[in-house]
């Protein structure tokens, strides 16, 4: 565990990844993000429970690239430890609705894909300190009409040719709005 500074005030965001270097370069992000501090990086997903319980973390930002499923075991077991208050952002390289199921149903409450922006994870990680589900904008292009977050995380079944279909910015907008995702000012 590699502890940073933090203050009380802010969310206070651990980062697990088993590359010291992607730690590193994501904890600094973080740290440029007005009121999010990174309080701790991991490299071992099994440390997680123990270490944001102690730093009373609001959020885990977890790689799912972890071998032997490692990073959604490590999600999965926060939610049931004594660490219920830490959210879980959980950040991939796969954007299959398989892997987007997977992640809801660890009890996560964000997922991101590697080729998001900066500005999606900020906003990811406030969502999840809000209890509410964030996905990145990719995700949500995949979604089938009637597929809610809701029912992947209870894990309904995918309709047929779910993974293929392609929606308008509309549609995805609209999807977005229903789901609670986005909100109407």
């Amino acid at each position: 565990m590699r502890p940073h500074d933090n203050s009380e005030s802010s969310i206070r965001v651990v980062v697990v990844n088993e590359s010291g270097f992607i730690c590193e370069g994501l904890s600094r992000v973080i740290e440029r993000f007005k009121g999010i501090d990174a309080v701790a990086s991991l490299q071992h997903p099994q440390d997680l429970g123990d270490v944001a319980q102690q730093l009373r973390a609001d959020v885990a930002l977890i790689d799912a690239q972890f071998p032997s499923q490692a990073g959604f075991e490590a999600a999965r077991r926060l939610g049931e430890s004594g660490a219920k208050t830490t959210r879980v952002v959980i950040l991939s390289v796969n954007p299959s609705l398989a892997e987007v199921e997977r992640v809801l149903q660890s009890g996560a409450h964000g997922f991101l894909l590697r080729e998001a922006g900066v500005c999606e994870l900020e906003t990811a990680l406030h969502a999840a300190v809000r209890g509410e589900k964030f996905l990145c904008p990719t995700i949500l292009q995949r979604l089938p009409e009637g597929l809610t977050i809701d029912a992947m995380t209870r894990g309904d079944s995918l309709p047929a040719g779910a993974a293929q279909a392609r929606y308008s910015i509309e549609d995805i907008l609209s999807k977005a709005l229903k789901l609670g995702i986005l909100q109407q000012k």
